[in-house]
């Protein structure tokens, strides 16, 4: 129980300033394209710069993580819906030889969760961004 209550108090912590840049007026979060592409993953408003956005949801019931950004690469882990992803590394969007974007990204959780990064498509069938809210 200890251990639960320390991780929750660490994670608010670290999240304060990012909750108080949510909740600014006008706030965009990253929108997908007509097919449904994530082709930025900038988030903020008019009045500030924008920053990359690095909480993302898997809204798939199951969602291949791969070695490199494309459909031929090795699948790494399985995700499941309602599994949340950080991107890492150099925040930004990897392409594909068809041109079709991808995240580098870690599963939340455990320290084990953590150390298997891998690639998954950059789309709203798979992911969607998390609003930084305690709303």
């Amino acid at each position: 129980m200890k251990e639960i209550l320390l991780t929750t108090l660490a994670t608010t912590i670290s999240l304060l300033p990012t909750l108080a840049f949510a909740r600014t007026n006008n706030f965009l979060f990253p929108q997908p394209n007509r097919q449904g592409d994530y082709t930025s993953i900038l988030s903020g408003n008019s009045n500030i710069r924008k920053s990359p956005h690095l909480v993302w949801k898997i809204v798939s019931t199951k969602l291949n993580c791969r070695t490199q950004s494309g459909g031929n690469y090795r699948v790494v882990r399985l995700l499941s819906q309602g599994d949340n992803i950080n991107i890492v590394g150099q925040p930004r969007i990897h392409r594909d030889k068809q041109g079709k974007p991808w995240l580098y990204v870690a599963k939340e959780g455990s320290s084990e969760d953590v150390k298997i990064r891998c690639f998954v498509r950059a789309n709203n069938q798979f992911i969607q961004p998390i609003p930084y809210s305690l709303i």
